[in-house]
């Protein structure tokens, strides 16, 4: 991502919860710089407090006027929107123009809470369970609870926020920091990407899926340029492309996570089809190829040590690597007993699957 992103913090409280919210006065129109990402300028409100009209007035006024501009440095990115957990539902109605974040805090309380009904309820039935064990399930019954009770009634809202993230005390007092906010602008520029992902990825398998398993990998043209990183600008010279498919090739295609790998407890499983497996590992290596770059799109990655520290950082401990074999694992399984066969020509029904795939991968900050 080149330029600046701007992000705006609000703020949701009870009348009667005010003695125990510290609100400070924020001037919305001031911007904030955060030290060490230049990137990201916020703007924080002084919230919203029930009755109080005003400071409502405010925010909406700020918003619209913000959204007619049209110079893009001053137009907002994302809206980020603190809602204790009680209230998440019954707040997050009014429509922006900007992506919305919703930030329930007070999450580590909902789960004490949790553990103590879990606890009582072990007494009344005269049951000894384990602290631990105990913990462990009020952590799966909170997270039911939160999914069922306010994430999904707020994703099935008309204009529904683009991420719900949960906070506990202990992050909120992280919560200032350019880093997370970059996790919250990752949220809302992903929608953003879709274009780019779906380029990328049929790009990428057009070029590589009639080949053997053994040949190398295509990485160039659309595939990567589409991203219009740092790495294929013409102005970067002609060694940034070169280090860039280098380090994709060091870290991606050998690596251990592809389905049907000599060192995979799924070997024997894939070896039945060849055919059907190389076609199956040329999706997994293009996806993981795409959300590279796209994790070096959003976070404007510039810097060769950088680049590198993700890429193996995806490889070795991200979600959505883990995410990205799951799925076509399961299209291999799929295709195999349908007996399918692999497409000699290309056509954009080639590239769906693996499309879809992709465009549903999760919101990941490498770490």
């Amino acid at each position: 991502y080149h330029g600046e992103c701007k992000v705006i913090r609000l703020a949701v409280s009870h009348t009667n919860q005010r003695r125990c919210l510290k609100r400070g006065t924020h001037d919305i129109e001031k911007e904030i710089e955060f030290e060490g990402n230049s990137k990201i300028i916020a703007h924080d409100s002084e919230g919203f407090e029930a009755g109080k009209q005003a400071e409502v007035d405010v925010v909406w006024k700020f918003i619209d006027s913000r959204s007619r501009s049209k110079d893009i440095n001053q137009k907002l990115h994302l809206v980020w929107f603190v809602l204790l957990l009680c209230l998440a539902v019954e707040k997050l109605s009014r429509i922006f123009a900007v992506p919305i974040v919703a930030i329930v805090t007070k999450f580590d309380t909902f789960l004490q809470d949790m553990q103590q009904k879990l606890e009582e309820k072990a007494e009344e039935e005269d049951e000894e369970v384990d602290d631990d064990e105990l913990e462990k399930l009020a952590v799966v019954e909170a997270d039911k609870r939160f999914e069922q009770y306010y994430k999904k009634p707020l994703e099935s809202m008309q204009h529904p926020p683009r991420a719900v993230v949960t906070l506990s005390e202990e992050t909120q007092r992280q919560a200032r920091s350019g880093y997370d906010l970059r996790t919250f602008f990752a949220s809302a520029q992903s929608a953003d990407s879709k274009v780019k992902l779906i380029t990328s990825a049929s790009n990428g398998l057009n070029w590589n899926y009639y080949k053997n398993h053994t040949e190398k990998m295509f990485r160039g043209g659309p595939f990567i340029k589409t991203w219009e990183t740092y790495w294929t600008d013409p102005t970067s010279g002609p060694q940034a492309p070169i280090k860039l498919i280098r380090l994709l090739e060091k870290h991606l295609d050998d690596s251990r996570r592809l389905i049907g790998h000599r060192k995979s407890s799924d070997f024997a499983e894939v070896n039945g089809d060849p055919d059907l497996l190389a076609f199956c590992r040329w999706e997994q290596r293009v996806a993981d190829t795409t959300l590279i770059m796209e994790k070096i799109y959003v976070f404007n990655i510039n810097d060769e040590k950088t680049l590198e520290a993700m890429i193996k950082w995806y490889d070795q401990g991200s979600n959505t690597a883990t995410y990205i074999r799951k799925e076509v694992m399961g299209l291999y399984r799929e295709r195999l007993s349908e007996r399918f066969q692999v497409p000699k020509e290309w056509s954009e029904e080639v590239a769906q699957p693996l499309i879809n795939i992709v465009c549903k991968r999760p919101i990941e900050v490498p770490g």
